[in-house]
């Protein structure tokens, strides 16, 4: 388990209430901010400015898009993730979580002056969902996640000359953590479902972060984009509860040596009522940097790119830690590496209302290592393939349907708890596929 809090502000989360089953950048970031870009499998997100959604992968360039803008998208995720047992000891059963997720995005460019633009997005950058049950063999490590991350982002773009612009943003975010897992009243002994006590660790904090970006129009038929989120900086705070099974109760379970020795239940007893109560965590989510092109090849093709870097080594240890006692209630071993992004993408835009998009890239996840990954977030590199399309309505407005389909690498778990004698052996089979439309409004 990892974080914690009890304050419930729900602000911009209100529509963001379904998250997907995993996430689909690395870890738990999320890509899907944009139905268009998806099409392209996120390739250009910086340098092809198309809509309202460049308020998220580019605010500088908002300030080439002509009058009021307005975007309103949706991103439908279809997930499943299997587990696969190779000789676990837990007494469970294989499971699989599978979710569906729907991530929404709204976006409104206003210009304020000739040179500056105002843009406003609400979106959610960060999350993952997933539900394995009760009676799974790695019940131990999770069994229910719950991370949403709301952004409201408000930015503004300066044009210092007709090819070359600069955008500042600052965004308020909202982070809300549920982890749920089991505890096994044995100790180790003879851990089985019916026996086992439950774990809820719930949290919530809001942090203000900022961006920078650039966008760069060398010539007509060429353009560059850059751009720097900052990671949000959260200090959860709240409480972590335990409901306890008759098996960890005083004088329950089994002994752990000659009278007066203490049993199971009772050592299992006394130290969830000590972990019981206010906690909290800290966590800080990564830097990213992204720099991405645009190459009109003739009339009809263009061609665009993004290079992307997270600084997911900012996050290495999560410690839960009781607040009344300074007793760690868990710790969340990730050691992240920072990791690198690759999209290549195509447009063909025929002389008609149609515009045809096709992408492919590939992601790669910040941890591998079987013995540290965690069932919470069984990450491996993946690989887009994306196909999309724009349909003009009419002069101001535009729909856009994107679809891709991720092939993901298994996951592999090599779990071993020392204490105990727990071990998780086995992968982690994922699928999923995402469809995304969005409606554009030009005024």
């Amino acid at each position: 388990m990892i974080t914690t809090s009890r304050r419930h502000s729900r602000l911009a989360l209100a529509i963001f209430s379904t998250l997907p089953g995993m996430a689909f950048a690395s870890s738990f970031q999320l890509l899907e901010q944009s139905s268009a870009h998806l099409g392209t499998a996120f390739a250009g997100t910086a340098s092809n400015v198309m809509d309202a959604s460049s308020v998220f992968f580019n605010p500088a360039g908002i300030s080439q898009l002509e009058g009021r803008h307005f975007t309103l998208a949706g991103n439908l995720v279809f997930t499943e993730s299997t587990f696969h047992d190779q000789g676990s000891n837990t007494n469970g059963v294989e499971s699989t979580t599978d979710e569906t997720g729907v991530i929404p995005n709204l976006y409104y460019v206003h210009p304020v002056s000739e040179r500056l633009t105002f843009g406003l997005g609400v979106n959610g950058p960060f999350g993952l969902a997933s539900d394995y049950g009760r009676d799974w063999m790695g019940r131990y490590l999770a069994t229910y996640s719950d991370l949403e991350v709301a952004s409201v982002n408000t930015t503004f773009a300066y044009d210092v000359s007709e090819n070359f612009a600069l955008g500042l943003g600052v965004s308020y975010q909202r982070a809300e953590v549920i982890l749920e897992s089991q505890v096994d009243s044995t100790l180790g002994v003879n851990p089985n479902p019916a026996t086992d006590s439950s774990a809820k660790i719930e949290g919530s904090d809001h942090a203000f972060v900022a961006d920078v970006s650039a966008y760069y129009r060398p010539s007509d038929s060429t353009r560059f984009g850059l751009v720097w989120r900052q990671g949000a900086d959260f200090e959860l705070d709240g409480d972590a509860r335990f409901a306890l099974n008759a098996a960890c109760t005083p004088g329950a379970g089994f002994p752990t040596g000659a009278p007066p020795a203490p049993t199971t239940g009772t050592i299992c007893s006394a130290t969830l009522t000590t972990l019981d109560g206010d906690a909290a965590a800290d966590v800080e989510l990564p830097d990213t940097l992204t720099f991405s092109f645009t190459q009109q090849l003739n009339t009809q093709w263009a061609l665009h790119g993004d290079v992307a870097w997270t600084q997911w080594s900012s996050i290495d240890t999560i410690d839960v830690i009781n607040t009344d006692n300074g007793v760690t209630v868990d710790q969340l071993e990730l050691q992240y590496d920072d990791t690198m992004r690759y999209a290549l993408g195509v447009t063909y835009q025929p002389a008609n209302a149609w515009t045809w998009r096709a992408g492919v890239a590939i992601d790669e996840a910040p941890q591998k290592n079987p013995a540290i990954v965690n069932p919470r977030i069984p990450d491996q590199d993946r690989t887009w393939l994306s196909l999309g399309f724009n349909y003009a309505v009419s002069q101001n407005v535009s729909i856009d349907v994107g679809y891709a389909h991720l092939m993901v690498d298994d996951a592999r778990i090599a779990n071993v708890d020392t204490q105990t004698g727990h071990q998780v052996y086995g992968d982690f089979d994922a699928q999923v596929d995402i469809v995304g439309v969005q409606a554009n409004f030009q005024f």
